[in-house]
């Protein structure tokens, strides 16, 4: 391990001098992953990660210097390395680029003294994950599915691509329009970081102008992140300001926002998510609301068993039970059955349906299509909607005729 280094690092540093052909020299903080990392996600083990550095000066304690701990010589594809390392040249040749070394020292106020690059690794991730949650995404037994893509990837000397991306969770959970951010991410993150610190002016402008002083950075996080995968509209991010500045309001906040401001970590804000949303395709909007979503959670990453087995068998059979057209077919989630009706629903009514309402669920709930048809247009009524007006002139033109026809002769009544 490196001597002489500022305190702001980890432990474990090791510096290395990479001299390329052209006898450049560059230098870079280097770190390997212990074995236990295979834990958080199949690939992390031996995983090799490195920060560059500018200037040695710059990570040199004042009036020492750093000597790197290893030389590595390019030639072409191929890495000569000089020095008492553990991590061998074909690691260093396939280590992921994190950034500059002062990346890595902002780090250090969020970990314990001492700590390794291991420990810092995890923090940086949660700095990551605040704009970009599909870092945390986990397949059903635990696993961080999406970092394994990427890592699958990076190990076969490529990024990853959208086919990568659509075998984690998180990209089957969500729409394509938050789908689109993680590709942007992934094929300009240039543009892509630069509409993220866009978004965050523009809330945090708007939250100076509601009189908000101060607020956990966690719940400006979400609002971004909401905000730029598309989940948030512009009013909805301005009911979540209104209601932060005046609690009063009857505004009720998400859950994930409530998870900001209570403290939770991001990965947990994420694992809850990924529970809500999957009992709310599993049952309908709202249904989550009626389950310990963290206690589901918990469960699920010591007993992924009992998750799959118990908890989404037990899903979809109260589903069947409560769409009893249903029962005994192959159709078991709510968003299975939903896109028909919603589409028979526009159909009659010339708009979307509330679907935590009472009487979409009435609509739903029947096999009779004439039923559904009788409780769309009596809805469509008490709102007064344009589509339930236009039916209404249709139906008296049909029996009386057009305005005027029976003062011409031209009506039914000639």
């Amino acid at each position: 391990m490196a001597s002489n280094l500022i305190t702001s690092l980890p432990v474990d540093t090791q510096v290395w001098k990479e001299i390329n052909e052209a006898g450049q020299i560059s230098y870079y903080l280097v770190y390997q992953l212990p074995k236990e990392a295979a834990s958080i996600s199949s690939g992390l083990e031996n995983f090799t990660f490195r920060y560059k550095v500018n200037d040695l000066n710059e990570i040199s304690i004042p009036g020492q210097k750093v000597v790197p701990d290893v030389t590595v010589t390019k030639d072409g594809d191929i890495y000569n390395v000089d020095g008492k390392t553990d991590i061998d040249a074909e690691d260093y040749a396939n280590s992921f680029y994190f950034g500059t070394h002062t990346q890595l020292a902002a780090i250090h106020g969020n970990v314990e003294e001492g700590s390794q690059g291991y420990e810092y690794f995890i923090e940086a991730l949660n700095e990551e994950a605040k704009t970009k949650p599909w870092i945390f995404s986990k397949d059903a037994q635990g696993r961080y599915d999406y970092l394994a893509v990427v890592l699958e990837a990076a190990k076969e000397g490529r990024t990853a691509r959208e086919s990568d991306f659509q075998k984690t969770t998180w990209w089957k959970t969500h729409n394509e329009t938050e789908r689109q951010q993680i590709k942007d991410q992934a094929t300009d993150p240039k543009t892509w970081e630069k509409n993220q610190r866009t978004i965050r002016d523009s809330i945090m402008t708007q939250m100076i102008a509601a009189g908000i002083q101060s607020y956990p950075t966690a719940v400006i996080d979400k609002l971004v992140q909401k905000y730029g995968t598309g989940e948030y509209t512009d009013a909805d991010v301005s009911n979540v300001i209104l209601k932060l500045a005046n609690p009063r309001l009857r505004y009720e906040l998400d859950t994930e926002i409530q998870g900001a401001l209570a403290g939770q970590t991001l990965s947990v804000i994420e694992s809850t998510k990924q529970i809500k949303d999957t009992i709310d395709a599993a049952m309908g909007p709202g249904a989550s609301n009626y389950y310990n979503l963290e206690d589901i959670a918990n469960e699920r990453q010591a007993n992924p068993q009992w998750y799959n087995e118990v908890f989404l068998t037990g899903l979809a059979e109260q589903f069947q039970s409560k769409y009893t057209q249903y029962a005994g077919t192959n159709v078991k989630r709510y968003e299975d059955a939903a896109p028909e009706y919603r589409y028979e629903w526009e159909a009659i009514t010339g708009q979307k349906a509330n679907e935590t309402s009472a009487v979409w669920k009435k609509f739903m709930a029947t096999n009779d299509v004439k039923e559904r048809e009788d409780i769309a247009f009596e809805e469509a009524a008490r709102l007064g909607t344009q589509t339930y007006r236009d039916r209404v002139k249709a139906d008296l033109t049909k029996a009386f005729g057009q305005a005027g026809q029976r003062a011409t002769g031209g009506g039914r009544y000639q």
